[in-house]
């Protein structure tokens, strides 16, 4: 081959390799502050976000959820900007070491009302989720956890050709 040809060879496999994944798409819908706002009338509802608080009560729990995006398959997006916040309440007892704060959820769930309270000293007036889904997501924190942050691959390859060698190196 000649020289012309192993330098778009290379040229291709160190392009191929920097190529990065398309965005996520998020999931559109109302968000907590959309309903607060009386933007939407809404029945069911696809939230997440990040834990802030859990309370277990007699015979339900009380999740607080500082709401973000969904990506497509539902994962909350943190990168983004936040939307709100709302109550997720759930018949019986839910883990608090499982329901940590700062855990990433994601609920389904039917909107029962609005509850009256306080986010430090600021009133705030919570959408309140009766849940019929719940999903923890593992915290990119984690260890073994799958990360969102970007990651650099690299390879070196040698071969040889009928009469020629050559050497190439990926990124």
């Amino acid at each position: 081959m000649n020289n012309a040809l192993h330098t778009c060879l290379l040229a291709v496999l160190l392009m191929s390799g920097c190529a990065s994944s398309p965005p996520l798409s998020r999931i559109a819908g109302p968000t907590p502050d959309d309903v607060i706002a009386g933007n939407r009338d809404v029945q069911n509802v696809h939230w997440g976000g990040r834990i802030v608080q859990v309370e277990n009560l007699r015979d339900h729990t009380r999740v607080e959820v500082l709401s973000f995006p969904l990506s497509n398959v539902g994962e909350p997006l943190l990168d983004a900007e936040a939307h709100g916040r709302f109550i997720v309440e759930k018949s019986g007892f839910l883990e608090p070491r499982e329901y940590a704060p700062d855990r990433r959820i994601e609920v389904r769930g039917r909107l029962q009302g609005f509850e009256d309270g306080r986010v430090g000293d600021a009133a705030y007036r919570y959408p309140v989720v009766a849940a019929e889904q719940i999903k923890l997501w593992p915290n990119t924190t984690e260890a073994g956890a799958p990360g969102r942050q970007p990651w650099v691959n690299f390879g070196v390859g040698v071969g040889t050709y009928g009469s020629g060698s050559g050497i190439s190196i990926g990124f």
